[in-house]
């Protein structure tokens, strides 16, 4: 059990060098849309010009981050749970929630994985392109859109499956440093607040 617990802790690691990855990536991409816009602005006040397809390559560009932007955000646990009542619990209560949470949300990704298919299925069967000056053809966003969604399916499986041999092996460690509410900012607070 030991093996298995350090190759899905080696996943999890990958997993995460991934996404951390490509956060930053779209990171550095709303930094450069934003620069296109202000740029945008500018010559549309100044030279009365404005750059073309600007706007629908923002809107492509925060389908894309929000999808990417999943699977590191849960990896960081920044997502917001409600948590009044879970720092309350016993152990095992706080435990058996957490195992809930993250299967509740690998089914959710999964199932927004396989239902964001077929709108990529109908643009490339049908050539969908966008209904702009630029005719971008649709599929190119959307392929990215789709594979930031698997990603965060795949994810939430690894995670998944570090919960179960966690489960197994009795180690609650494990189990919250990869399911649990991040309580530490709180201890923080406390502690600081206790010393003052």
């Amino acid at each position: 059990m030991n093996s298995l617990s350090l190759a899905l802790d080696a996943s999890v690691a990958l997993t995460r060098t991934i996404s951390g990855i490509f956060a930053r990536l779209m990171g550095w991409l709303l930094l450069a849309i934003v620069m296109f816009i202000g740029a945008e602005i500018i010559m549309r006040k100044v030279f009365n010009h404005s750059l073309p397809g600007v706007h629908e390559y923002a809107g492509y560009l925060l389908a894309m981050l929000s999808a990417w932007g999943l699977s590191h955000t849960l990896l960081e646990r920044a997502h917001i749970r409600i948590d009044v009542v879970h720092g309350r619990l016993p152990v095992w209560s706080r435990h058996t929630l957490d195992v809930l949470a993250m299967a509740a949300l690998n089914l959710v990704a999964w199932t927004i994985a396989i239902h964001a298919w077929p709108v990529l299925a109908k643009s490339l069967s049908n050539g969908s392109t966008a209904n702009t000056p630029l005719a971008t053809p649709l599929w190119i966003p959307q392929l990215v859109w789709l594979s930031g969604y698997i990603w965060f399916a795949i994810t939430t499986s690894v995670l998944g499956l570090r919960v179960i041999a966690a489960i197994f092996a009795r180690d609650g460690a494990a189990l919250n440093a990869v399911a649990g509410v991040d309580h530490g900012s709180d201890q923080e607070t406390a502690q600081s607040g206790e010393s003052a």
